[in-house]
């Protein structure tokens, strides 16, 4: 297959879903004989997302709230310099910031934008749309994560659904599925007792993640359960405030946040449900890799959640708001271990079939191949989802 030469734009090399998947793909698309530079526009922050195959190179700009010419020229001389057969921008400043450098460089390479979540949400009024719709002139093709971010995008930016392609996040299937290693792991990191039931949260502490609501919702379940902990994983703006809410928690003594975790896709399989009560989502990351780990979700209903959670038969989906609506699935699931654990493993299945890391990367890569007028072979075919050998919390 005809390699190709491929600039993966994120906004630091930190391990949060946008920057975790592009490292992923570019691992994959590196394996396979491209050339690909991981590039972020921020040094990193906490621990550093290192690809194993792709090469990978930090802009050291600033980061602020105007925009920044500096950092336009340092993306525009990073592109001029790596002359890539495509760039791809990952979310967040990397959409103003290719999408500029290539206005100023005239540059001819397609840029792909990949839109992670619900334009329209972060909108801040009228002026703010206008330079979005700006911006994507520049934009050859867009990817997003579901249908709904896909029309949303469309509505949003009046960005032409013929050059929007939905592919979904994708993750890496284990083949075994230690949940008892997993429990005893986490163990370590909390005062967990071994019988507990525990319910996982995996997500950056920020206002759109809703983890105040969250703690309300759970205090409601340990008063009916109160065998349950509560375990959140994760690090940002709002910890200061969340562990002030924690600790006027009555039941603060089972919520355990135990910060940014690289091995957080490991732990996740300690969990009995893995809980996700966000206000804005394309499809998470965090939730797949708890699927593909055996473990149902319950969710609230936004964005592409219903592409990643098959409703009663994967996990269970809720309107975003209804506490007594989240916390009756949540004590029912927990009550119910036969039906927690086949809903589980449908989960692994339904992950399996449709988020393969593989055949992920085969639809970027054919979509990249369209894109360049680099010829490539017919697709290969997904490798198949290997057997898990599964050893129980127990």
């Amino acid at each position: 297959m005809a390699s190709m030469r491929i600039l993966q734009l994120i906004t630091r090399r930190q391990r949060r879903g946008a920057e975790v998947f592009a490292t992923e793909l570019s691992d994959v698309l590196a394996s396979r004989g491209h050339e690909v530079l991981v590039v972020g526009l921020y040094e990193p922050d906490g621990e550093m997302l290192v690809p194993g195959q792709a090469g990978f190179h930090d802009l050291g700009a600033r980061r602020n709230r105007s925009l920044s010419w500096t950092t336009i020229q340092l993306v525009r001389q990073k592109i001029k310099d790596y002359q890539p057969d495509l760039v791809q921008a990952n979310g967040a400043d990397t959409f103003k910031y290719s999408a500029l450098a290539k206005f100023v460089s005239r540059g001819k390479f397609p840029l792909v934008y990949r839109n992670i979540s619900i334009a329209s949400t972060w909108l801040r009024g009228r002026l703010h749309r206008s330079w979005g719709r700006w911006l994507v002139r520049q934009i050859d093709q867009v990817v997003s994560v579901s249908d709904a971010s896909a029309d949303d995008f469309a509505n949003t930016y009046r960005f032409p659904l013929s050059r929007i392609t939905s592919i979904p996040r994708a993750v890496r299937l284990p083949l075994t599925l230690d949940a008892h290693g997993a429990r005893e792991r986490l163990i370590k990191l909390a005062p967990i007792p071994r019988d507990a039931k525990i319910l996982m949260h995996v997500g950056s502490l920020t206002p759109e993640k809703n983890h105040l609501w969250m703690l309300n919702a759970f205090a409601s379940i340990e008063q009916q359960q109160p065998d349950t902990h509560l375990v959140l994983i994760g690090d940002g703006p709002l910890r200061r405030e969340i562990e002030q809410a924690i600790a006027h928690q009555q039941a603060r003594a089972n919520i355990h946040l135990i910060g940014l975790r690289a091995d957080a896709s490991d732990l996740v399989a300690a969990a009995d449900l893995f809980i996700l009560p966000s206000l804005i989502e394309g499809i998470p990351g965090a939730l797949l890799e708890a699927a593909a780990c055996a473990v149902p979700s319950v969710a609230t209903n936004v964005g592409g959640l219903a592409q990643a959670v098959l409703d009663r038969e994967t996990g269970v989906l809720i309107k975003s708001g209804d506490t007594a609506g989240f916390v009756l699935a949540v004590t029912q699931l927990l009550q119910d271990d036969r039906r927690r654990l086949e809903m589980g493993q449908r989960a692994r299945e339904y992950v399996s079939s449709r988020f393969h890391l593989e055949s992920v990367a085969d639809q970027y890569e054919l979509l990249y191949h369209r894109l360049t007028g680099i010829i490539a072979l017919p697709p290969r075919k997904p490798a198949p989802a290997q057997p898990a050998s599964i050893v129980t919390k127990q």
